[in-house]
């Protein structure tokens, strides 16, 4: 499928819930029936959504294909700069304020800002369009069922709606077919770049770890973040 019919299906699952008034009675049934599994397997899923270990997984990926760095770093930060815009502009509140008490069992902690959009199913959605590109269909598949996995887990943690995640997947479809646009070249000073953003990625991981470790996920998921920008690193050393 391609990135301009799966950012369709996804914009039109939020319309969906928009009309129909289905938001919340949508998001109470799915939210208690994940709760038949362990509550770190949701919060595992939801790391592949956060904004660092994207940008590690597309780092990696530019070592191997410079020519695509450019189109990485625009979708990238077109991607937080509308996380954050969207965010602040709709000032959705969370389902753990809004719902009676007890409805809603908390799995992790509940951020401050604004429920809509997702910005983790926004990121998984931009990294998978990105790296699915015209990849072999089971990849393609791959990456369709990570991004649902990963837009249930945020529902399952209890943080977002259905329309949030159903709009977040939307819009990082589309960011990715913009980023698509632009032409697949290399930069001059590329490879520099390429370091200086692995070491601003690896410094984030580091901060977040040095915050503390909140469950049992967020070391997981640093020790991948810094695997990840080694190995770009040493394919970038290597001239690749």
């Amino acid at each position: 499928m391609s990135n301009v019919l799966l950012a369709a299906v996804w914009a039109g699952l939020t319309l969906l819930l928009l009309v129909s008034g289905a938001n919340q009675p949508v998001f109470l049934l799915l939210h208690h029936a994940s709760h038949a599994l362990p509550a770190v397997c949701w919060r595992l899923l939801s790391m592949a959504g956060e904004w660092t270990l994207v940008i590690a997984l597309l780092l990696w990926r530019a070592a191997l294909v410079p020519e695509k760095l450019p189109r990485y770093v625009l979708a990238v930060v077109a991607g937080i700069a509308a996380a954050i815009a969207l965010k602040a502009g709709f000032a959705v509140q969370r389902p753990p304020l809004v719902l009676p008490q007890g409805s809603v069992q908390l799995l992790d902690v509940l951020p401050g800002n604004g429920s809509f959009p997702s910005g983790h199913a926004m990121a998984v959605a931009l990294m998978c369009g990105l790296l699915a590109g015209r990849s072999h269909r089971g990849w393609q598949v791959a990456g369709l069922l990570l991004v649902a996995l990963v837009c249930l887990s945020r529902l399952a943690i209890g943080v977002h709606w259905p329309l949030d995640v159903c709009a977040g997947a939307a819009v990082g479809y589309l960011l990715a077919v913009v980023a698509s646009c632009v032409p697949a070249k290399r930069w001059p000073r590329g490879r520099q770049l390429l370091v200086l953003l692995l070491l601003l990625s690896v410094s984030v991981a580091l901060w977040k770890l040095r915050l503390g470790v909140p469950n049992e996920a967020y070391l997981g998921y640093n020790l991948m973040v810094l695997v990840l920008a080694l190995l770009a690193w040493r394919q970038n050393k290597n001239g690749a």
